[in-house]
């Protein structure tokens, strides 16, 4: 449940609660002091814990049964006497006028008042009709109740009006009104207590949680999460931070291990820069010194110095080479290519390499059907090139083979394989051969392992073309890599895909990278 939504029903239970706990704090009250049947009634006449229903029901028995006992004076006054210890009163009515009316009374009785607001005999429910049958008699008020006594014998019909003290009334309404209005107070400060209280501690220990692991973060602690487990507006904060946090600590990660290749390619470059410079120092001084003392010694030492030029251009350009790419700034200039026919063109060349004069070369790759794919001739050559090399490099073997073979192993895709029969890679080698600045070998020298960065240069390349590189090997046995590329749609049937689809030409064969 959102915050906005748990705010709203806060705010309506801070009504509503209130209310109803001073509707049942009233309710309760009343059925305790005047309940309507089973226990307590409202105060009718002769109910008190005396027994007085049943001395009603005697009284009005008797009179009915024997009229002339109202003009008895002792039953008055027996009845009178009664009535007066539960704060009551009589008057009798007969032909019309008052003939008897209790001494509370007093001579202030209004016949006419009696009639207007008297009720019947039968009890009834307390409520707002209760107070409409009375008076006000000698500065008291009195609930009014009229009972007709037919005439008998030599007695008329006469009407007896039983009137109650409403004081007990006033007296329970002024003890009622402030305990409703305190239970109302009460309602209402304990709701919004605990309301306060429950919403305060769902939004506030979030935050605090919060800001303890903005405090780790900023003591360099990413490794602590938060646990989400909400679905509101402060979960929803709480997940973003725990993104940030995620994200940073692999920023954080990415920027330590840039840091230790960055220090590794210091490492690598001075090494490898070293062993030529030193070569080159050792034949410049043995020319200054006159060790070369022959014009054939002399052409070995310059031929030294060359190749030593040579591997030091060749490594420089290979770490512009993978800035450029890791940067992505290198453009790609994509043409739709005939694989096998490139293939062929890259195998004839090679024939005329003198690395390879003693290496057996072999090409399987049919011309039919012909497999095309979006690539960029010189990257991709570049990336045969470092494959290449690669393999070269590691063999070993008095008879060497190198073949180059394109097959289809995947939907949509071309794989171009270049085995070799060298030393092979160590099975815990292997998933690391594409990484930047790796070498199986780290203490060899960069005649025999390059910068490192050969085959990282190659992953980049293939993955710029929408590609993959994989290496496969056997230690002893050789090593195959082999580089994947997506193959593209003929331009006429991608043009018919296009109108049925309502769309333009997309030019995707032939688009810059």
């Amino acid at each position: 449940m959102t915050i906005r939504k748990k705010l709203i029903l806060s705010h309506i239970a801070m009504i509503v609660i209130p209310v109803l706990l001073a509707a049942l704090t009233e309710t309760v009250f009343f059925r305790a002091v005047f309940q309507p049947s089973g226990g307590i009634s409202p105060p009718s006449h002769f109910e008190t814990a005396g027994g007085g229903n049943d001395w009603a029901s005697g009284f009005f028995y008797a009179i009915e049964r024997d009229p002339g006992l109202l003009a008895d004076e002792k039953f008055r006054s027996d009845a009178e006497e009664r009535l007066e210890q539960m704060s009551m009163a009589m008057a009798i009515e007969q032909s019309g006028r008052l003939v008897y009316a209790a001494p509370r009374l007093g001579n202030s009785v209004d016949l006419s008042e009696l009639n207007e607001k008297a009720g019947g005999g039968d009890r009834e429910e307390w409520g707002p009709a209760y107070f409409r049958h009375s008076v006000k008699i000698g500065g008291a008020s009195y609930k009014v109740e009229r009972h007709e006594i037919a005439a008998a014998g030599d007695s008329p019909k006469q009407t007896v009006y039983v009137l109650t003290d409403l004081g007990a009334t006033t007296r329970f309404f002024r003890t009622f009104v402030p305990v409703l209005f305190l239970s109302l107070l009460l309602g209402i400060a304990l709701t919004n207590g605990l309301l306060s209280y429950f919403l305060s501690r769902g939004i506030v220990r979030p935050l605090q949680e919060l800001k303890r692991a903005a405090e780790r973060i900023k003591e360099g602690d990413l490794d602590q999460g938060l646990g989400v487990g909400r679905k509101d507006e402060i979960g929803q904060a709480i997940g973003a931070f725990e993104e940030m946090r995620l994200r940073l600590r692999e920023s954080l990660a990415t920027q330590l291990q840039y840091e230790e290749n960055r220090r590794e390619l210091l490492s690598n470059v001075s090494h490898d820069l070293r062993t030529p410079i030193a070569a080159i120092s050792a034949c410049v001084e043995g020319l200054q010194s006159g060790i070369a003392d022959s014009k054939e010694k002399q052409l070995q030492y310059v031929g030294m110095i060359q190749r030593k030029i040579t591997d030091m251009s060749r490594m420089i350009e290979e770490l512009f080479l993978f800035s450029k790419l890791d940067l992505q700034r290198l453009p790609f200039d994509f043409e739709t290519v005939d694989l096998a026919a490139y293939l062929g063109e890259l195998a004839e060349e090679l024939r005329h390499d003198p690395r390879l004069a003693d290496v057996e070369l072999s090409l399987h790759a049919d011309e039919r059907p012909t497999v095309l794919a979006a690539v960029d001739r010189e990257k991709l050559g570049r990336a045969l090139a470092n494959v290449i090399d690669n393999s070269l490099k590691h063999m070993d073997k008095t008879e060497k083979k190198l073949a180059i073979e394109l097959i289809r192993r995947e939907p949509g895709a071309a794989t171009i394989l270049v085995r070799d029969n060298g030393r092979g890679i160590g099975a815990e080698k292997l998933p690391h051969v594409f990484e930047r600045f790796y070498r199986a070998d780290p203490s060899r020298g960069s005649d025999a392992g390059g910068s490192g960065l050969g085959l990282a240069i190659v992953r980049q390349i293939m993955e710029a073309h929408g590609g993959k590189a994989e290496a496969e090997s056997v230690e002893g046995a050789g090593t195959t890599l082999a580089l994947t590329l997506p193959l593209a749609v003929p331009k006429k049937r991608e043009a018919g895909e296009n109108r049925k689809e309502g769309g333009g030409t997309n030019g995707g064969t032939d688009s810059d990278h």
